[in-house]
């Protein structure tokens, strides 16, 4: 029966053409998009080093800087200081930088000692099972998302940043300015 194939073939390849056709494209679904400014952050909650767990929906209210990054992440590392500074300089403004560690599982004092190293002083939360990155859809570390005071996405950087430079800055003014 080789000449049933083609028509069989042939016919879902008309059907998949109509689909396109009369959709406007290829149908991606929603939760398979990736997240851009505009969107509301996920749900997200993860343990910190210090055992409390901390959600988004905790940190509603402030200005959040979400850093995804691993201790084997060179970008990553280069990265770090710059983040510390920027608390520093926007936290009683309401700027909170949580990293989310994606380091293995038991890697708690790999990381601590890798944050002590280098006096690194936000928060930092443990995900050796890589829920963030499925929950903010993202391609890899590092991949930061800087939420406003309402949880929405203000900017998505992908791969290393500069966390000091003049757009983050107003980026973050941006961020700021957002009242829930």
């Amino acid at each position: 029966m080789r000449g049933a194939r083609p028509t069989v073939r042939g016919a879902g390849l008309a059907t998949l053409a109509a689909a396109i056709v009369a959709g406007g494209g290829w149908a991606r679904p929603d939760a398979m998009r990736p997240l851009a400014a505009g969107d509301a952050a996920p749900a997200y909650a993860a343990r910190a080093l210090d055992g409390d767990s901390v959600s988004l929906t905790q940190l509603r209210g402030n200005a959040v800087l979400l850093n995804i990054w691993a201790t084997w992440c060179i970008p990553c590392r280069q990265e770090m200081p710059a983040l510390d500074s920027l608390q520093r300089e926007y936290g009683a403004r309401g700027l909170k930088v949580v990293g989310v560690s994606i380091d293995e599982a038991g890697a708690d004092a790999q990381v601590r000692e890798f944050l002590r190293e280098r006096t690194i002083g936000f928060t930092v939360l443990r995900d050796p099972d890589e829920r963030v990155t499925r929950t903010f859809r993202t391609s890899g570390v590092p991949e930061s998302f800087l939420l406003d005071r309402e949880g929405k996405i203000v900017r998505r950087w992908i791969g290393e940043f500069r966390p000091t430079a003049a757009e983050t800055r107003a980026s973050v003014e941006r961020a700021l300015g957002a009242r829930g």
